[in-house]
């Protein structure tokens, strides 16, 4: 069987389309964090780690697609508007890929804050809890001695 080779130009455009994704997923995580949801932290997480999954897979394909590939003797050369409209949506794809980068980069900078004040929430709430351990944690040789059966019973 077969199998027809991925175009750069596809690959490139899945690489935007996993860029979305995970724009989507850092803003949903963010609301979650900021909400204290555990499982949609979770989910968030697993859903941020496949996409990293897809991208590495999408990044070798790449690699793989512009390794210089065996050409027929004679080219035909691209003509002026053959040019300008390949060169036309690779701009437009440029332009997305800086702004959806600039995004990831703020969007993982607020994520980043975000855990790092419920890891100083999470050591206050620690702290508390050990200070207030000894009032609330019964003796255990006092749970010994009224466990044992009296004289009289």
């Amino acid at each position: 069987m077969d199998t027809v080779p991925i175009q750069p130009g596809d690959l490139i455009a899945n690489r935007i389309l996993l860029l979305r994704d995970l724009v989507q997923s850092l803003e949903v995580s963010q609301f979650a964090l900021a909400s204290n949801d555990a499982e949609m932290i979770a989910r968030g997480a697993a859903r941020q780690a496949e996409l990293c999954r897809q991208w590495s897979l999408l990044e070798d394909q790449l690699r793989h697609a512009s390794e210089p590939q065996p050409r027929p003797a004679i080219q035909p050369a691209l003509t002026s508007p053959e040019k300008l409209s390949e060169a036309l949506p690779s701009a437009q794809l440029e332009k997305e890929f800086d702004a959806l980068t600039v995004r990831i980069r703020h969007l993982t900078r607020v994520h980043c804050s975000l855990l790092r004040h419920l890891q100083r929430s999470l050591a206050i709430l620690v702290h508390v809890a050990d200070s207030c351990a000894p009032t609330y944690t019964a003796d255990p040789s006092a749970l010994r001695a009224e466990s044992r059966p009296q004289a009289g019973d």
